[in-house]
């Protein structure tokens, strides 16, 4: 019968990353009802997240009206959530359930790596694209009228096919040949997205307010052009939304960041892993709750995602 031992020579690969080389030596004992409950409760998540960002990737994509640059970006994160949902959570159910029942045996390795390859490819993704969505934000408030000729809907599919590209490919160079540098990697890029985008933010409500200003100025003095108006005050609420889904991102991330900081500063504890491992739910949590933000938020998207749903439903009622 092989022991614990045996499964940490015979996984030398996975040795190099330093949660699975912890939970080779330690074994899992101390972590089976932890991680049990961490897998069931991660399976209600991963079926909503996956059927929920479908849909608002089909409602959106059906819509005519709906496609438009600020919205090809929003497939784009939902697309990323609906990797997180399909792909990412039922590789952390199988890395959870089969830690606990097995401990560090072959499947857990591959389970391991498969995990933690995904989660770092949609990781990034995710962060670029929220990061992408406050600078389109910041520049429709910006350029406003120049706007729809310099962000277009060819430039943006472009951006994301080469963001999904160097996503896969920084997730694979990390995590397969660098892994014990994994850490700081996320750390640097998750910094340097959250500084952007934050820059981006303060700029945006600069611009809010000082438009503010002027149409009380404007009113005032009796001149209003209600056109331009319209189309500033629907992009700033745009931006407030997409703001919404800024501050959701940062606060599922957060405890992540901070359980891995002290991981990596003071060690790995038992209590400190299980908190890592409920911390990446909550990172997973972050793909359901942006569909209901869409959702809740933005009603040109909420009766496109009805009308999905009552079309889909009354063509299934005409069949049967």
């Amino acid at each position: 019968m092989k022991n614990v031992s045996d499964d940490f020579a015979e996984n030398d690969f996975c040795n190099h990353f330093g949660g699975y080389r912890y939970m080779a030596e330690i074994g899992n004992d101390p972590f089976k009802t932890a991680f049990i409950v961490n897998a069931v409760f991660n399976v209600p998540f991963s079926i909503t997240a996956t059927l929920a960002n479908t849909l608002v990737v089909i409602s959106i994509w059906r819509s005519y009206s709906l496609r438009t640059p600020a919205n090809m970006l929003l497939i784009g994160l939902a697309l990323s959530d609906l990797g997180i949902g399909s792909v990412v959570q039922p590789f952390f159910i199988a890395y959870l359930i089969s830690f606990a029942k097995h401990g560090a045996a072959g499947f857990t390795c591959i389970s391991t790596v498969a995990l933690t390859v995904t989660a770092s490819f949609l990781s990034c993704v995710s962060f670029g694209t929220v990061t992408a969505i406050s600078l389109e934000r910041y520049l429709s408030l910006r350029l406003h009228l120049r706007y729809e000729d310099i962000i277009t809907m060819k430039r943006v599919r472009r951006f994301l096919a080469v963001l999904w590209l160097l996503g896969g490919i920084s997730s694979i160079i990390w995590v397969l040949f660098a892994p014990s540098y994994k850490s700081y990697f996320f750390v640097a890029g998750t910094v340097l997205c959250l500084v952007i985008s934050t820059v981006a933010y303060v700029k945006i409500y600069r611009i809010a307010s000082s438009h503010l200003k002027r149409i009380k100025s404007a009113s005032m003095h009796g001149i209003t052009k209600d056109s331009d108006n319209f189309k500033l005050r629907h992009r700033k609420k745009s931006a407030y939304n997409m703001f919404l889904v800024y501050c959701v991102l940062l606060c599922c991330y957060l405890p992540y960041s901070i359980c891995l900081t002290v991981g990596k500063l003071m060690g790995y504890t038992k209590w400190n892993w299980i908190a890592i491992n409920f911390a990446l739910t909550v990172v997973n949590i972050n793909s359901s709750i942006n569909p209901l933000i869409y959702c809740y938020r933005m009603r040109e998207i909420r009766r496109a995602i009805l009308h999905t749903l009552y079309t889909s439903t009354l063509r299934r009622t005409n069949t049967q």
